[in-house]
């Protein structure tokens, strides 16, 4: 079973996707994690190669993540479902993908100490406007929605960890 986090750069994804992973027995893969470990730092890899360089490692390594077996939660990229062919790789591989849907105040909230290249150097108007146009894609693609509406993790963890229940395999 694989259970893929899609959502918003510091929505969650890998905070509560590891602890939902660990508090239901399972595998856990963070996808920038993984694209670090093989290629460097994300903020190395856009400033020596771009963002369609990084973009192509991170497709290949969810291609690796993806074929693995197994029980495993795997927290995307906020910028994954930005390319068809993952899209479709996702919807074909993984047993469900799981929207964290997080308010925008909780978002700027973990931005704030963030060194993420995405961010660097945008207005507030403009990291706004990459969240809205980004909240169709996460929608469309997800077949669950968990919201993330306040500050409570234990909330989060549970409300997730509830909503990947229903798809592990014994």
């Amino acid at each position: 079973m694989i259970a893929a986090l899609t959502g918003f750069m510091a929505s969650g994804k890998t905070t509560f996707g590891r602890a939902a992973a660990e508090h239901l027995g399972c595998r856990f893969i963070d996808l920038d994690e993984l694209i670090t470990e093989r290629y460097g730092t994300i903020k190395e890899i856009f400033e020596s190669h771009g963002e369609d360089f990084f973009r192509e490692m991170e497709s290949r390594c969810l291609m690796d993540a993806l074929s693995l077996d197994g029980n495993i939660v795997l927290a995307l990229g906020g910028g994954t479902v930005l390319n068809r062919k993952n899209c479709e790789l996702l919807q074909k591989k993984a047993d469900t993908i799981i929207w964290l849907d997080t308010s925008f105040e909780i978002i700027l909230s973990e931005l704030k100490n963030a060194d993420r290249p995405l961010v660097n150097g945008r207005s507030l108007d403009q990291i706004k406007d990459l969240y809205e146009k980004r909240k169709p894609l996460y929608r469309q693609i997800a077949d669950t929605v968990v919201s993330i509406d306040s500050f409570d993790y234990s909330i989060a963890v549970n409300d997730l960890s509830d909503a990947i229940a229903g798809f592990l395999k014994n």
